[in-house]
C-alpha cells in the first residue's frame, strides 16, 4: 500500500474543495431559506410497558432552548426496544415537536438511533439519534430537514429517566 504524501494529500483536498465548490455553485436555493439549528434540552422520560417483551413506550416532556424557535417545549413518544443480550444496543425510534412557549410555530420531527449503558454507570445511557424534519405550524409549516441528537440519560427509578440532548440540524423552508 502507497502512502500519500503531504504535497499529494494537498493537492487532492484542494481538488475535493474545488468540486465542493462548483457543486454548491450550480445548485439553486433561490426558493428556500436553508438554516442552522442547534438546540439543547433538559426532558423527563417516563417508560411505560407494552405487551412485547422488551418494548417500552416513552413518552418525553421538557424544555428546549432553540436557535429558530427561541424557547420551546418537547413532547415527543419513543418506542424503546431493550435487547435480549446486553452485548447490543437499545433501539430507539421517535416521532414529537418542538413547540414554542407562545404556541405560534412548532417543528415536528422523527428520529431513530440507538443508545448504550455508559460505562462507569449502568444507570446512565448515551444515545445517538438522527432526526429527520416533516413540517410543522407557522413559519415551519412545510419545513424539511435533518440532524443528529446527542443525548445522555440518567434513570432515576426502573420507568423515570432525566434526559439532556444537543441536536445540530439544517431546516429548510420554503422563501
Amino acid at each position: 500500500m502507497k502512502k500519500i504524501n503531504r504535497l499529494n494529500l494537498a493537492v487532492l483536498a484542494a481538488a475535493c474543495l474545488g468540486l465542493i465548490t462548483t457543486a454548491s455553485l450550480k445548485a439553486d436555493f433561490r426558493g428556500v431559506n436553508i438554516l442552522p439549528i442547534h438546540a439543547n434540552a433538559g426532558v423527563t422520560a417516563v417508560l411505560t410497558n407494552t405487551s412485547t417483551p422488551g418494548l417500552f413506550v416513552a413518552t418525553a416532556t421538557g424544555v428546549v432552548q432553540s436557535s429558530l424557535l427561541g424557547t420551546c417545549v418537547e413532547n415527543a413518544l419513543n418506542q424503546v426496544q431493550f435487547p435480549a443480550t446486553p452485548d447490543q444496543p437499545v433501539v430507539l425510534n421517535a416521532t414529537g415537536s418542538f413547540t414554542s412557549i407562545d404556541g405560534t410555530k412548532s417543528l415536528r420531527f422523527t428520529a431513530s438511533g440507538t443508545a448504550t449503558p455508559d460505562p462507569a454507570n449502568p444507570g446512565f445511557f448515551n444515545a445517538k439519534y438522527q432526526v429527520t424534519f416533516t413540517g410543522g405550524i407557522g413559519a415551519f409549516a412545510s419545513a424539511k430537514g435533518g440532524g443528529e441528537i446527542t443525548e445522555v440519560v440518567m434513570f432515576t427509578s426502573p420507568t423515570t429517566g432525566t434526559v439532556t440532548w444537543v441536536l445540530n440540524g439544517l431546516v429548510i423552508t420554503p422563501k
